[in-house]
């Protein structure tokens, strides 16, 4: 039993199932859907913070973006539809008529994921469950059904673990500036004890409702509230014991660490257990504007949960589905590539950890990535090297070492040409990745 302590969560390690999975599903859908509008402006960490919010190319901010007067979104809403036309009447619009729980859950599991995190709350406060704490819920406006409990039944059906994300110290309901500068955050949030209660028992009601792994909250928490968490925390670890918290709240206690896009994203294997959000484009909410330049290529996927996996990673991939439950073919397309690459790759994966180095590089340039499980390395080339000799720069192996292709069984040659290892490889067929196995792992 946890109890309601620093000290006595701390004693909570990261549960082999989450170490294991390496890649989830994020779904950032709401009131935001209905415009499903931002400009394509650029990743964030890449963009200046004096253009970044002004600018903001996430379209799940829109209200935050249309606040801002100056705004591209604020030009956009006004000639689409009109100076007086209030955000939340996008709820009014807002129609389920396409959406297919079990067909979510199929193409998840199909893409290789493991496990599946939908906003229930985001910034705007709309909550996508029926909650006894508001009305302003999905089950008393707009779409009318309980878009969390349906969608956790589908996801636990097929066999994917399902966890919650809720925006813990945002709520625009409560504020009425817009946030224009990265400090806004901490100041243009809600401040009141009330407000701090309504987040906990909103969690608290997720918990009770539906039982998720993984409670991923955002932006922070209340700080009235703050020493409650070690109520929540332990309440949700003593019903759950393999679940998760990530390190949004603010507080002293986390599981896993976070990245998004370029912001936080480690620069060698990380000691820590952590996980890499990112969207197919520039946006988690469904935008509009964004076309295939702006998505990421099946190569691009690939290397990014390749590399997110070799610095001890999991990689949490957004779909922002259109507001009518359809999620966007190019998304689609995307995640069915992944999943058919992984059908094939996986074992290089799935239940591996991080070697002594991650990365690593041909004596032609070409970058690999490094994976491990049991005795076995994974040598992943973020490419293709064409058949006949391959260089693999500062790799030793074993004497009796075996190398294989991964998925056959037949050994290839190889020599050590003092501190580099040139394998000699046949022709193949590989379009994205080429993925050796070397058996004993190398000492360095």
């Amino acid at each position: 039993m946890y109890e309601p302590t620093w000290e006595s969560l701390s004693e909570h390690k990261v549960p082999k199932w989450y170490d294991d999975a390496k890649f989830g599903i994020f779904i950032h859908w709401g009131i935001y859907s209905v415009p499903g509008w931002a400009p394509t402006t650029g990743e964030l960490g890449e963009v200046p913070e004096e253009v970044w919010f002004v600018q903001n190319p996430y379209a799940e901010w829109y209200l935050n973006s249309m606040r801002i007067k100056e705004s591209p979104t604020w030009k956009h809403h006004v000639e689409t539809y009109g100076e007086n036309f209030d955000y939340y009447s996008f709820l009014d619009m807002w129609n389920i008529d396409k959406w297919d729980p079990e067909e979510w859950a199929e193409l998840f599991k199909k893409a290789g994921a493991k496990y599946v995190i939908p906003t229930a709350k985001h910034h705007e406060g709309f909550c996508l469950w029926p909650s006894e704490y508001t009305d302003f819920c999905v089950t008393k406006k707009g779409p009318n059904r309980d878009i969390i409990g349906e969608l956790e039944k589908a996801v636990r059906r097929v066999g994917l673990r399902f966890g919650v994300y809720y925006s813990g110290a945002l709520d625009w309901r409560f504020t009425k500036e817009p946030i224009k500068r990265g400090k806004d955050l901490k100041i243009i949030r809600p401040h009141t004890y009330y407000y701090a209660d309504y987040a906990y028992n909103q969690f608290m009601e997720l918990i009770d409702k539906y039982n998720p792994d993984i409670l991923w909250n955002d932006i922070g928490w209340p700080d009235k509230g703050k020493e409650d968490l070690k109520y929540l925390f332990s309440y949700f670890y003593n019903r759950n014991p393999e679940g998760l918290v990530n390190d949004r709240w603010e507080v002293l206690h986390w599981d896993f660490m976070t990245a998004e896009y370029k912001q936080n994203y480690p620069g060698e294997i990380s000691p820590n257990k952590w996980e890499f959000c990112r969207g197919l484009g520039f946006s988690f909410g469904y935008n509009q504007n964004e076309g295939p330049e702006h998505v990421l290529s099946i190569e691009k996927l690939v290397y990014t949960l390749v590399d997110v996996v070799s610095r001890n990673g999991n990689f949490l991939l957004n779909v922002g589905p259109k507001a009518d439950g359809a999620i966007p073919e190019i998304q689609k397309e995307r995640l069915l590539q992944l999943g058919k690459w992984l059908e094939k790759n996986g074992e290089a994966i799935y239940g591996t950890r991080p070697w002594i180095k991650a990365v690593g590089k041909t004596t032609d340039g070409m970058e690999i990535r490094f994976t491990k499980k049991d005795e076995n390395l994974f040598v992943i080339f973020l490419g293709v090297p064409k058949s006949g000799k391959v260089t693999i720069k500062s790799l030793k192996v074993k004497e009796g070492t075996r190398i294989y292709f991964l998925g056959s069984n037949t050994p290839l040659d190889y020599k050590q040409e003092g501190e580099n290892l040139a394998v000699i490889l046949p022709e193949h067929e590989e379009s994205i990745t080429l993925i050796l196995k070397i058996n004993p792992l190398p000492e360095s």
